[in-house]
Parts: structure tokens; sequence; C-alpha cells
């Protein structure tokens, strides 16, 4: 096992869960915890100047931006690669990635906000639904039938799968919408494929004590 890593951030992240889940996968010792004088601290901002997290700690090596600390991570660690070897292979994980992370998440962190808004804008969310089942639905379209996203083994793709995933039922039960995978064929069997994966349950679990603590 390496030696403990420390990864600033929350559990209930995408961001920070796709990290946690790749570690896991890559059997990484790891720390996670929110900065202790919070993210916009003197302390902090030494760490990372923009204050966000997740950042991650390796000793000296201070990394940002979730994409890139998982591509350092498998570069560093190589033990079970998320990043296939092979030019296609490789290709197709970080396609499937981009396209979970740019029109997935990213609409969904839109629906989020109009969630917590005292006065949520019909039509935002409304918007922002078509994208989310356009984004889903190119994913879809794009996805091959495999065991994992893009491939026999969990890899990078289903990090940003399942992080995608858990934070679309978050959001689909906040704003009480009818589910985005239900229909979808192939992204319902990756999902129930995916749960059985013991790194995902422990990730479901670890996400399900978080929240009884706040």
């Amino acid at each position: 096992m390496s030696k403990k890593i420390t990864i600033y951030g929350a559990i209930t992240s995408p961001y920070v869960n796709r990290l946690v889940l790749g570690c896991k996968r890559k059997n990484i010792n790891y720390d996670i915890s929110m900065p202790k004088d919070g993210l916009k601290s003197n302390e902090f901002l030494k760490i990372n100047p923009l204050g966000k997290i997740p950042t991650v700690q390796d000793g000296k090596k201070i990394i940002f931006e979730s994409g890139v600390i998982l591509e350092y991570l498998d570069s560093k660690y190589p033990s079970k690669r998320l990043i296939p070897q092979s030019i296609n292979g490789a290709t197709e994980a970080r396609l499937l990635s981009a396209m979970w992370e740019n029109y997935v998440v990213s609409m969904l962190i839109r629906l989020f906000v109009q969630a917590i808004n005292p006065n949520p804008d019909k039509k935002i969310i409304s918007d922002t639904i078509d994208k989310v089942n356009n984004g889903l639905d190119a994913i879809e379209v794009y996805m091959n039938p495999q065991p994992f996203s893009s491939s026999k083994s969990f890899n990078l793709a289903d990090c940003y799968a399942v992080s995608a995933i858990i934070f679309l039922e978050r959001v689909v039960s906040m704003l009480k919408l009818k589910s985005f995978i239900k229909e979808r064929k192939k992204i319902s069997a990756l999902w129930r494929k995916l749960k059985k994966e013991k790194i995902v349950k422990e990730v479901l679990k670890d996400i399900k004590d978080f929240r009884k603590t706040q």
C-alpha cells in the first residue's frame, strides 16, 4: 500500500468521490477532510490559490482539478490502471469521462443551485433538464456494451459515471424529478453493475455516513 495521501474535500462532492473511487480501486492509502480553517483561509490558499476542492497533497506534491489528480495518481501508482494502456482504450475512457463531466455533472450543478434556491427559476430548471437528457442520450448512444463503461475492468470512465449518477440521484430527489436513467438501458445496466462493486458500495456508505453528521 502507498504512503497516505491527503484529499481535501467532502465525500458528497462528485469531484471528490470520483477521486476516492480511484484511490480505492488502486489501493492508495488516503485521508479525506475539509481544510481546517476553511477553503479561503490563508493556510489553504497557500496550498491551492483557487481555494477549491478537491486538492490532493502527496508528500510535497500538491495537485488540484480532479481529472488531473486521477491521471497523476494513475501514473505514479500504476497498479490497477484507471486509464487503459492501449490508445483506443485510453481514448474511450477519457472521452466517456469528459461526456459525464461536461454534459451531465456541469448541468447537475445548475440544477443543484436551483434546488437549494428559495425561489427556483422554473425556466432554468426546464432548460437544464433538457441539457441533462441530451448528455445522457449521447452517452447511451456512444457507450458500447461492456461489463464496465468502456472495458472489462473498472476504469477512469467508471469513476466519472459513479460520481455523476450519485449526484444525479441526489438532484432528482431534491427536485422531485422522474428518474433520468430508468429508460436508458445501457446506463441503467451499467449502474446496476457498478453498485455491486465493493468500492462503490463503500463510497455510497461513506456518503450516507457523512450526511448523517451534517
